[in-house]
Formats: C-alpha cells, structure tokens, sequence
C-alpha cells in the first residue's frame, strides 16, 4: 500500500514538472515571434516648405543680341567728357538691343511650384540590414488629438546595423488642409504635434517586420515596388 502511494505521488510531480516545461516552452516562443518591436530609432522629423524654378531656367545665358563687342577691339579715345559719352551711348545702345531680341532671359512664371519635403532620420537598432520602410508623417491637434494630416511614403535606402540614414518624400500636398486665420493669437492655435508611424520595415532577406496596427497590403505594396525599381534599372 505505502509503495503504491509513493508511485502515485512520484507520478504527479511528474505531471506536474511537465506541465512546467510546456508553460515555459510557450511563454518563449512567445516572445521570440513578439511583433509590437521595431527594429528602428526614430532620430529627427522635419518638414519644410520650397519653391523652385523650373528645370529649364538657366539664368547664365546672357542675351547678346549680336551688340555686345570684345572689349580687345575697342579703339583708345582720348579721356575725359568723350570717352563717358561714349560709354554711355554703347549702354543705351545694348539695352535696346536686347529689349528688341528675342533672344532674352528665360521667361520665370508667375506661380512658381510649390513642394513640401518631408524628412525622417532614422538609426537601424536590429541585427538584419534594412532595404525599405513604409511611414507615415502625422500631423495632430495637441488640444482635441484630432489627426489633421497623414501622409504615407514608401522609402528605400540600405541601412546596416547601427547605421543611420535619412529619407526624404516631396509632395505637393501642404502639412494639413486647415488654413488658419492670421488675425488670431498663437494662443488659440497651438503648434500641431509631428508624429512618424512606421508601417513596415522590408529587409535585405525579403522579410518583413509589420506594425500590428499597419494598413492591409502595405508590406506586400513596400516588397512589390522595390521588385518593380530593380526590373526598371537593370
């Protein structure tokens, strides 16, 4: 009777020891296949607004008009009230010239294009080279939380371990489509709150680290426009 009792109570710390080690085993998988990590740093966020001239404005080109002359084959006159005249008639001259050419300066348009460019500096704190990040730059209200600009960018740079980079996204669209009166105080309108979301990380194997709360598809589109860039240049 005591040996059976002793067999039982060996069985059941027994079942017990490994009902243990199956816990265990589960709460490490666990964490080893945890997706809320991110394998970036989030170093700098900025925006910033520009106005550029058209690509085929080349303010170097001078007008000549076939008026300007070689300075080397100008005659020496004697000095003095002359030699002012003289100078001012072959300016007056050139002017007018010019004015009448059609070959002048590039025409600048009245509304010149208007680009917002949209940085985010990161630094690379996970163990696997990264190829592409999906982000979003948000833009919201600090008083209500309300999310008044959201603009999503596909970025591809090779960032090693421990490594930093930059990536840059211009849009036309401005930081959000509120326009706020000029006639009221800074008070009434404090500085929005800038906030980058990063979506997915592609790296140099082709895996992906997806953000729980990311959009359906963004992993696939972030792999599949990589593939399409790599067709484009070879």
């Amino acid at each position: 009777m005591e040996a059976r009792c002793d067999a039982a109570s060996r069985l059941t710390w027994l079942c017990v020891f490994f009902t243990s080690l199956v816990a265990c085993g589960a709460s490490f998988g666990q964490a080893a296949q945890d997706p809320t990590g991110q394998d970036v740093e989030i170093l700098k966020l900025h925006w910033e607004k520009q106005v550029r001239l058209p690509r085929n404005f080349d303010p170097s080109i001078i007008p000549t008009g076939g008026t300007f002359s070689d300075p080397a084959s100008r005659t020496s006159g004697s000095p003095g009230v002359s030699s002012s005249v003289d100078a001012t008639r072959a300016a007056t001259s050139t002017r007018s010239a010019a004015a009448g050419s059609n070959n002048t300066f590039p025409v600048i348009p009245g509304r010149l294009p208007v680009f917002y460019v949209y940085t985010l500096k990161l630094k690379n704190i996970g163990p696997r080279t990264i190829e592409g990040i999906a982000w979003d730059y948000l833009f919201i209200d600090p008083t209500s939380n309300a999310e008044l600009g959201n603009h999503q960018f596909l970025s591809y740079a090779k960032i090693p371990t421990n490594k930093s980079a930059t990536l840059e996204a211009q849009l036309h669209s401005p930081p959000t489509r509120i326009v706020r009166s000029s006639d009221t105080t800074k008070s009434a309108h404090p500085k929005l709150i800038e906030k980058s979301v990063v979506q997915c990380i592609l790296y140099a194997d082709d895996t992906v680290w997806k953000n729980p709360h990311a959009r359906n598809g963004v992993c696939e589109l972030l792999r599949d426009d990589k593939a399409l860039m790599k067709r484009k240049t070879n």
